[in-house]
């Protein structure tokens, strides 16, 4: 008899779907008088979101502050200004208000407002740890991509050392999450595509990942069923509720698993050239995800044999074919999205292939080493030339 892996279940956070659900967000902050509004500096303003939150708490009696001086990639330096601000006015609770770097700044905020010393010093592996004296934090999401919304980890960016980092901790869990179709169908097509197919990619590598557990992968299916269907009728009909309702659906699905599965090769690449060459997160793992499949597939054939049949596989030929099919679906979804682009034409040097991979491999050996087939950086750099080879 197996004895069955050990795993973990987080599932802490209340998320509130529908049509005029960000009325029911002041029902999550009992008591709160103060609280700072962490978002971007001009989309969510001119698509009246931000205004339409700052009514919403009106309503209710919460005082308010916007902070809305966030990247699309957020800095750590705006992390560490938006905290003092959170010091000055004695915020109560962060609200990110936006797409998942927003809700990730959010994150950062909590602890940059009640931890000392950089905000960078508490990435994975920093020096400093993440107690649980931070700021409660709620999300009002304006994309379905990162899933962040319903997860633990906060991505920051250096521009200065060209790094993109995370935070990880139980701490960072939203209080409430707000998904609202009414905000989702303001997002712009091109977010659309490269958010939708983050949380694709979220789901497919928290399946393969050989960390795992039960939970995760049925989320991680029944993301990619979803997002594979949904988002491409998304990107023709952006005002269909129903269609921004599937792919939030999609999105916290994902974000489920990705807070219960390892997310393996391709993300890790992705937040390399993310932070080297500010490339946004779905766009650099789309450009690595067809030769991360090819490089995984030995071990990991029983597993895309099924996921062949979740992206519409219905031959039912050997585990060895339908894994070939479930690649080359993957490949024709990018394609289909408008995503289907190599490294090169977003202006990484193939000079820098081998560095990259240096990186990846001492940087993230936790997610190389989930993958299926856990490889050197020799091998990751021999993942990048084939991704620039088709």
């Amino acid at each position: 008899m197996t004895t069955p892996t050990p795993w973990t279940l987080r599932m802490p956070v209340p998320v509130e779907f529908g049509s005029g659900s960000l009325a029911k967000l002041p029902t999550y902050l009992p008591g709160v008088q103060r609280a700072l509004i962490v978002t971007g500096r001009r989309a969510m303003k001119k698509a009246g979101v931000t205004g339409r939150l700052c009514a919403v708490l009106d309503g209710a009696g919460i005082g308010h502050t916007v902070f809305d001086e966030l990247s699309a990639e957020p800095e750590h330096t705006e992390i560490e200004a938006a905290g003092e601000c959170a010091r000055a006015m004695d915020a109560e609770v962060i609200i990110g208000c936006g797409g998942g770097s927003a809700i990730d700044a959010a994150k950062a905020v909590a602890v940059a407002a009640t931890h000392p010393g950089p905000i960078m010093d508490y990435i994975v592996n920093g020096p400093r740890t993440i107690t649980g004296v931070t700021l409660p934090i709620a999300a009002v999401s304006s994309t379905s991509g990162t899933g962040s919304h319903v997860g633990r980890v906060a991505v920051l960016s250096d521009r200065a050392r060209r790094l993109k980092r995370a935070l990880i901790s139980d701490c960072l869990y939203p209080r409430a999450a707000i998904c609202d179709p009414e905000i989702l169908r303001t997002m712009p097509r091109d977010v659309t595509a490269s958010s939708g197919f983050d949380a694709f990619a979220q789901a497919l590598e928290g399946f393969l990942s050989r960390s795992e557990n039960p939970l995760g992968n049925l989320c991680a299916e029944e993301a990619m069923r979803v997002i594979v269907d949904a988002l491409p009728r998304a990107l023709d009909r952006p005002d269909d509720l129903e269609l921004r309702s599937r792919m939030a659906w999609g999105d916290t699905l994902a974000g489920i698993s990705l807070a219960t599965n390892a997310v393996v090769i391709p993300h890790v690449i992705g937040m390399v050239l993310g932070g080297r060459y500010g490339i946004s997160h779905g766009r650099s793992i789309a450009t690595v995800t067809g030769a991360c499949l090819r490089h995984s597939r030995p071990g990991a054939v029983r597993k895309l044999a099924h996921v062949a049949g979740l992206l519409g596989c219905r031959d039912a030929a050997d585990d060895e074919t339908r894994a070939d099919w479930a690649i080359s679906a993957v490949e024709d979804f990018i394609a289909r999205i408008g995503m289907r682009k190599n490294i090169l034409e977003y202006g990484v040097p193939e000079a820098d292939f081998d560095s990259i991979a240096a990186e990846v491999r001492a940087d993230f050996s936790a997610r190389v080493d989930a993958d299926p087939v856990p490889t050197d950086a020799p091998g990751l750099a021999a993942i990048l030339r084939d991704s620039v080879k088709r």
